[in-house]
């Protein structure tokens, strides 16, 4: 258990400044911080249109070397009465210690402070804040974040991002998609913790220069995203067009990645994070030494390399050493292979619906809304592959997410279920489609949907189930 600073960036008249500035602070925060937080911090037009209803996510480094992870949204309107949207921001900094004791996962962070207590949103703030107190830790791998971005946007996107990641210096841009805070809580937990804590993003706010991040979704035209590849050397990753090929000079890490969900080899990553004796891995050149060790003892192997306590292949399963070259991800002969269509070598020991990090923090208020534990039940002698159950379930839990939330959200979702479609293996299985139909049986006289007339009800579910069922 550690004391956390907390601070608010918003718009309101106190008695050293008036319209938007860090109107509560903790004391502990230096002059510097206070300073840090203040250039940073997001006002007026700071979040595109589509995501006006949604808490935004941030995270980056302060120069006192701490870590500040933000959460902004919509809270009431300005002070001064015009109109405008009130943007309030809310800041936890905290030591490194404490940043990787949640294994530098931003939304576990968020996530411990909600179920605190301890975020409170304030009409009017007081000029002092008390210090948080975060109880917990986080895992250092969370697969349900990471298979459901692979089923959002396809594992060669994923992979793609990575690899951006590793070879550009300059923020990689995201555009194309939606529902990012999925996509980069999954791209994140496929770093050591020690790399995961040096990448700044947002989930949302628009691209500034006070806001230098590494990550940053775009909203926005494509001739600003030609000034952002000019003025700030961006890097864009394009998720409405087909996934580019990776070039034969692949960073050794992404080519370790690849291999890993390629297999849904969670387990490959579960061990190798939990190690005390890895190398250190913060810098892209010690990930680039780590990845060469994970090819040359986990994915191909030699004899001398198995041998030894200290290797890191002893302490995988053996079936999943061997039998795939690092090469074979950079044939175009093999690009199928990284959509998901073999089952994995070793099922994920995690459900896909466990309590995740991303899920739990979605789920209190954080942004969209988290996974549901409907857990698909098997027919007696229904034959049943993990790897499609799985990926199924992913898919089946975005179509009715976009459902719920209304015929234009789900509108905007069928254009995208097609390419969706096409990355899993076969029909929908039958233990999915039922699992998912009990799911929104109950939602038909739910609060929401209850409001809306019958012939209306009985179409948007007949609209929902030809979408699932394929017809």
């Amino acid at each position: 258990m550690e004391w956390v600073d907390q601070a608010v960036f918003t718009s309101q008249a106190s008695a050293h400044a008036q319209g938007y500035h860090l109107a509560a602070a903790s004391t502990d925060l230096t002059d510097d911080e206070r300073r840090a937080l203040a250039r940073w911090g997001p006002s007026h037009d700071c979040v595109p249109d589509p995501l006006r209803q949604a808490s935004i996510v941030s995270s980056f480094s302060l120069p006192s070397g701490r870590i500040a992870v933000a959460r902004t949204f919509a809270h009431g309107a300005e002070y001064s009465r015009r109109g405008a949207i009130r943007w309030y921001t809310q800041f936890a900094v905290l030591d490194s210690t404490i940043f990787r004791r949640f294994a530098a996962n931003p939304f576990a962070i968020l996530t411990a402070a909600i179920a605190s207590g301890c975020l409170n949103v304030h009409d009017t703030l007081p000029p002092v804040l008390p210090p948080i107190r975060l109880l917990g830790k986080a895992s250092p791998v969370d697969v349900a974040a990471i298979e459901y971005a692979a089923a959002l946007v396809g594992p060669r996107f994923v992979i793609e991002v990575v690899e951006r990641l590793l070879t550009h210096h300059g923020p990689v841009i995201l555009v194309g998609a939606e529902r990012y805070q999925r996509i980069i809580a999954g791209v994140l937990n496929l770093f050591p913790v020690p790399f995961r804590a040096r990448i700044s993003f947002t989930t949302g706010l628009v691209p500034s220069a006070q806001r230098p991040l590494r990550i940053q979704p775009f909203y926005g035209p494509a001739i600003e995203i030609e000034r952002l590849r000019r003025e700030r050397e961006a890097t864009v990753v394009d998720f409405g067009h087909t996934a580019t090929e990776l070039p034969a000079s692949v960073h050794p890490w992404t080519k370790f990645i690849a291999y890993v969900l390629n297999g849904s080899r969670w387990h490959l990553l579960k061990a190798l994070f939990r190690r005390d004796d890895l190398p250190p891995c913060d810098t892209t050149a010690g990930l680039q030494a780590l990845g060469r060790l994970c090819l040359e003892e986990i994915v191909s192997p030699s004899p001398k390399g198995t041998e030894g306590s200290k290797s890191l292949a002893s302490s995988h399963a053996p079936a999943d050493i061997g039998g795939l070259q690092a090469a074979a991800f950079l044939s175009q002969d093999t690009a199928a292979s990284l959509a998901f269509d073999q089952a994995p070598s070793q099922p994920s020991p995690l459900p896909l619906h466990s309590n995740s990090v991303a899920g739990t923090l979605l789920e209190s208020g954080c942004g969209e809304s988290g996974p549901r534990r409907d857990h698909p039940v098997p027919t007696p002698g229904e034959a049943i592959d993990p790897a499609a159950i799985r990926l199924w379930t992913t898919a089946a839990e975005h179509a009715v997410l976009a459902w719920e939330e209304g015929p234009e959200s789900f509108a905007r979702f069928k254009p995208r279920w097609a390419a969706i479609r096409s990355r899993l293996p076969g029909d929908m299985p039958d233990v999915v489609l039922g699992a998912t139909i009990r799911r929104f049986k109950n939602a038909i006289f739910g609060s929401t949907l209850a409001e809306t007339n019958r012939p209306d009800r009985i179409e948007r579910i007949r609209d929902l189930l030809s979408l699932l069922a394929n017809l």
